[in-house]
């Protein structure tokens, strides 16, 4: 009976990151362009990202980080916010000229304003013309 329980467990736990696959390759798709010149491939797909949910979270931009081809990477949460964090401060570097701010939520990971995203939006309209 408990071996049963356990690889019932253990099913739910890979649907659920099945799905967390699922939506994360919904939103990696390749930069259109309109940032080119400002943010890095990497970059784009990354913001994209964050603008893409409400809280975007150190383990859901460490799936992104790690789709993009960062492999042979130890594991842990710990690992998974320091990466977060590196790739969002470089991000926020790229932005701030711009007047774009990602926000952290502390313990919980990073989210855009409904200002900022309107600021990125116009930017990439005035970038893609």
């Amino acid at each position: 009976m408990k071996d049963e329980q356990i690889i019932r467990e253990l099913r739910e736990e890979v649907a659920r990151l099945q799905e967390e696959i699922r939506q994360i390759n919904e939103v990696i798709v390749e930069p259109n362009g309109a940032l080119a010149g400002i943010l890095s491939r990497q970059q784009a797909i990354l913001l994209s990202g964050v603008v893409s949910r409400q809280v975007a979270t150190y383990a859901y931009i460490d799936q992104i980080l790690a789709h993009r081809g960062n492999f042979n990477r130890k594991e842990s949460e710990d690992l998974e916010k320091l990466r977060s964090k590196v790739a969002i401060f470089n991000l926020r570097k790229r932005l701030k000229p711009y007047g774009i701010e990602i926000f952290t939520w502390r313990g919980m990971g990073y989210y855009m304003s409904d200002e900022n995203k309107e600021k990125l939006l116009k930017l990439m309209e005035k970038n893609d013309d």
